[in-house]
């Protein structure tokens, strides 16, 4: 049942309005559906939970707008062809946020979550955006709370404390401060009226279409506690780039929160570094890389982790060759890492400054010896690196390496390579766009280096039988269609 009081009316411009004056009331979980039509509230709109809501379809973009803030039960986006639902003005949603298809822009507004509310349906697509402000906030007890996600929002608390009332905001603008230049496009203020000695443990949820050109596989939690003028970094305890989250323990207690790659913003440092790698001996792998030029530069943390092995590992410290940690020119640098592992070896430069801030090079990968003398079936010793493979073709390698597909870089242009490690004859992979649409088809053979360029910007997965999906982000890509179904074949059969 609808009850309207006062003026109702649908005028010539799609806008259904309550009039000044005006009170819509809903009972029975009545919906009323909105196709193309904006929400102008300038009297009184107040459903409680169980008594209906709005429903927005069609293919052009609605608002929500108004003089008075509107209570709804249930919103409902359904738009198709890049239609949104725009907030005009803020909103409050006493029961929840559903998504079919489409997203809902906040605009620069915010909408305030009852207690029992909850977010449904969100996905890479189809979700809460906010690239010009504005945010989503829910409020509830935890006492003691486990795994507790609050109206879905995606921050997971878990705590042995009472935390009372606990206020959590979601918004949608990259963060920026001291010790942070930039993070991905979510952000998380979670605030406790018990806020000390929590011991807690936070999961911090983000989509890929989030990643504001952030290294999903170095991510970190981010905290500040001054509203983002200042930022230290939390590091991580897990990072699950496939079911997209990051979670740290140990947490004395919660503030402004964001993800971010894993590194510290510094005026000073290094440029120009690439790091490369080869493998010469059974029990040895020599490290190269050059500078461009170097700013108060203290020197290079080798780090090193295995295919069996968790994290990265400090191996040597390489003394800066700068005078003074300080050089215009280029500079050039070696070490040799005593590592006799036939599986394959990672590795990376954490590059710290006199005042010990640091950034981290590439990431390269480097196989190790077989029996025989050859660097898995490589016998040029090839360097395998996520960064830049250079060989084009190389024979099929034993099992003692980890199947695995590399891509890089990622994320990308448009433009990247990709390669399959530990498979012993041709195999086919497959391009797929994030809602399952082939792409491109390729015909691969071990450590092959594929190429594939002018990819339009959005989500792909890179699919092959028997191993792990690869996602694949481009940002900024071609605007050209990709083409559809199209074979490459660069290897002989």
């Amino acid at each position: 049942m609808v009850l309207m009081f006062g003026v109702l009316f649908i005028n010539a411009q799609n806008v259904m309005k309550v009039s000044a004056g005006a009170t819509l009331k809903t009972s029975g979980g009545v919906t009323i559906v909105l196709s193309d039509m904006d929400l102008e509230n300038d009297g009184t709109i107040n459903q409680a939970n169980g008594e209906g809501g709005f429903k927005f379809t069609g293919a052009q973009s609605s608002a929500i707008k108004g003089a008075n803030m509107p209570v709804i039960g249930i919103i409902e986006i359904n738009k198709t062809n890049g239609g949104k639902l725009l907030l005009n003005r803020n909103i409050s949603v006493n029961s929840s946020i559903n998504f079919i298809t489409g997203q809902l822009d906040l605009n620069g507004n915010n909408i305030l979550m009852a207690s029992g509310a909850n977010i449904s349906g969100e996905s890479e697509n189809n979700r809460i955006v906010g690239p010009g402000g504005g945010f989503v906030e829910i409020r509830q007890t935890m006492d003691a709370p486990a795994s507790v996600n609050a109206g879905n929002l995606g921050a997971t608390i878990s705590s042995s404390a009472n935390l009372g009332q606990v206020t959590i905001r979601r918004g949608h603008v990259s963060q920026n401060g001291t010790g942070l230049s930039s993070g991905i496009n979510r952000y998380y203020s979670i605030v406790p009226d018990n806020n000390n000695n929590l011991n807690g443990t936070l999961r911090l949820k983000y989509f890929d279409a989030e990643l504001n050109g952030q290294d999903e596989h170095v991510l970190v939690i981010y905290k500040s506690n001054d509203n983002g003028a200042n930022w230290v970094n939390m590091s991580q305890t897990i990072r699950n780039n496939n079911a997209n989250y990051i979670e740290k323990t140990g947490m004395s207690d919660f503030s402004l929160q964001t993800i971010a790659n894993n590194n510290v913003v510094a005026s000073d440092g290094v440029t120009g570094v690439e790091l490369t790698g080869q493998r010469k001996k059974a029990t040895e792998v020599t490290l190269k890389w050059n500078s461009l030029t170097e700013t108060n530069m203290s020197g290079y943390q080798i780090q090193r982790k295995l295919d069996n092995e968790a994290d990265f590992s400090d191996r040597a410290f390489v003394n800066t060759l700068a005078a003074g940690g300080n050089s215009s020119s280029q500079l050039s640098y070696q070490n040799v890492d005593a590592n006799s592992y036939t599986g394959v070896s990672h590795y990376r430069l954490k590059m710290i400054t006199a005042s010990n801030t640091f950034t981290y090079s590439n990431v390269i990968a480097v196989p190790g010896k077989t029996k025989g003398g050859g660097a898995n079936g490589n016998p040029n010793n090839t360097l395998l690196n996520d960064e830049a493979t250079t060989s084009s073709s190389r024979s099929a390698i034993p099992n003692t390496i980890a199947k695995k597909i590399m891509v890089g870089p990622n994320p990308n242009n448009g433009n990247f390579w990709f390669s399959i490690a530990g498979i012993e004859k041709e195999t086919v992979a497959i391009l797929y766009t994030i809602d399952g649409k082939q792409v491109q088809q390729f015909r691969v053979v071990n450590l092959q280096q594929q190429t594939v360029n002018n990819i339009k910007t959005g989500i792909y997965l890179l699919k092959v039988r028997g191993l792990e999906t690869q996602k694949i982000i481009v940002n900024g890509g071609s605007n050209s269609v990709p083409a559809q179904n199209q074979t490459t074949n660069n290897s002989k059969l």
